[in-house]
């Protein structure tokens, strides 16, 4: 019989981020991957994901209301495999993203279906692809990483059988029961503590609303630079914080200049995987958790770095909380113009499997040699523009793509008529400037680096290209 229990603080806090979204945007919500399969068999791949769904309840799950309008989980003992094939003469990658985007079109139901499906592409009767599509109330990106993984294992052992593999994975809905029950009320009151301070010491908003009516597509930039991922591994190393609170301080202060604040709220996506109980839960456990960035012109660079660090620690202690009950706290305190907190700059970090562990670096680690003396640092900095896949959502959103020191890409996005182009780049810019100072004069003060960001100095092709290239359209 199918089970019911509450919605975890993960799913509760995605399911009320979907609640805001415009029916024909709802597929702005899945979750796409493409996993290269060459070399394991159909009929292995197809008990693999049998094997996967009997595994992991979240396959197995549809969410629904209550008479009251509450949302709640429901766990099925099965449900039929979500899985189409298509066999093709010959499979090219760009045949691959192509099934990827139509699969990704295709919004769910957000209400009683379980949220995922597959398209297995062959070439001539062998699989090339899996190409899948899952809604966020389902995964997180690191779950559909780990599912891969899974998959792949099983399908090389012929896919397994439910019996021997099909051991249950943690639950979304004993982490439920969990969250809302005795057992994590210090949990909870640590949060409405935590949430209480961010309401009274502010902003509630960085941004002005966009413009009533604006039919502005949003503009989004990605800057590329290896040498980025250097200057930034360099300077948190050299001043014991993770590359992490470098990008976020940098983020944090690049925003003050741009829109001549001097203390930003940040939106940091928490991962929430530290317990190591519920670290393999295949759902989603992303929350945004608030972060304060007060910026003061004459702090040395070294000293803001670290006070950002410990600010984002003790933010992500607190990511994983009652999304309802914050709004709750929001309603009671509201700004002296009546406006409630809204999460309006969302900053987004993203490591790839080799990245190092992000803690602190140890004392009796051996210090690295700098980027700038290092010859095996690649050159060619690139910003490019290109059409966003969300018009829905925050106003501003920086996602950081990283691969230890080896590769940084950081894509930002936002309203036009919130933040222009020319701010845009000077975000960026700013940032690679502050790991570039970070890294070498890291007693220079927050001010000269926003002055000197704004300036559109010369940094070096290998950091910043000498001419951005313009939007298009």
């Amino acid at each position: 019989m199918p089970v019911d229990a509450p919605l975890t603080f993960g799913q509760l806090s995605t399911w009320r981020s979907i609640e805001t979204f415009a029916t024909d945007r709802l597929m702005e919500v899945n979750v796409p991957a493409l996993w290269d399969v060459e070399g394991l068999q159909a009929p292995a791949i197809d008990r693999a994901l049998r094997v996967l769904t009997y595994r992991h309840d979240s396959l197995r799950t549809t969410f629904h209301t209550d008479a009251d309008g509450r949302p709640f989980q429901r766990v099925h003992p099965e449900v039929p495999l979500r899985l189409d094939r298509l066999d093709l003469p010959s499979v090219t990658p760009q045949d691959g993203a192509r099934v990827l985007r139509e699969l990704y079109a295709r919004p769910f139901p957000v209400v009683g279906d379980p949220g995922w499906h597959g398209t297995l592409i062959c070439a001539a009767g062998r699989p090339r692809y899996l190409a899948v599509s899952m809604s966020h109330m389902v995964v997180d990106v690191w779950a559909i990483r780990e599912l891969e993984r899974q998959l792949k294992e099983l399908a090389a052992r012929g896919g397994g059988d439910p019996a021997a593999d099909g051991r249950p994975g943690p639950a979304p809905r004993e982490l439920a029961v969990l969250q809302h029950g005795d057992a994590w009320a210090g949990h909870r009151r640590g949060a409405e503590k935590y949430w209480k301070k961010i309401l009274a010491g502010g902003p509630l908003s960085n941004l002005p609303a966009r413009t009533p009516g604006s039919d502005e597509r949003r503009i989004q930039a990605t800057l590329r630079s290896p040498r980025l991922a250097a200057l930034v591994a360099d300077a948190a190393s050299a001043h014991r914080v993770s590359p992490q609170s470098v990008l976020t301080a940098l983020t944090g202060a690049a925003l003050s200049g741009v829109l001549s604040r001097n203390r930003i709220m940040l939106s940091l996506m928490c991962a929430n995987r530290f317990d190591p109980l519920w670290q393999p839960v295949v759902s989603t456990m992303n929350q945004l958790v608030p972060l304060p960035c007060a910026v003061d012109p004459d702090a040395p660079l070294s000293g803001f770095l670290k006070r950002a660090h410990l600010s984002s620690l003790l933010a992500y202690r607190h990511g994983s909380y009652d999304v309802d009950a914050a709004a709750r706290l929001a309603a009671e305190a509201p700004g002296p113009d009546g406006s409630l907190f809204v999460h309006d700059c969302w900053f987004n970090y993203v490591a790839e499997e080799s990245e190092p562990s992000a803690d602190v670096p140890s004392a009796s680690s051996p210090p690295p040699v700098p980027a700038r003396d290092r010859a095996d640092v690649p050159s060619g900095a690139s910003l490019t523009w290109t059409p966003p896949a969300r018009e829905a959502g925050h106003p501003f959103y920086l996602r950081v793509n990283a691969e230890g020191a080896h590769q940084v890409e950081l894509t930002l996005r936002s309203d036009p008529d919130v933040l222009g182009e020319e701010d845009v780049t000077a975000v960026l810019r700013t940032i690679a400037l502050g790991a570039l100072r970070a890294a070498t004069e890291p007693e220079a003060t927050v001010g000269a680096l926003l002055d000197d960001g704004r300036a559109r100095g010369e940094l070096g092709a290998d950091l910043f290209p000498r001419q951005p290239a313009l939007a298009k359209g």
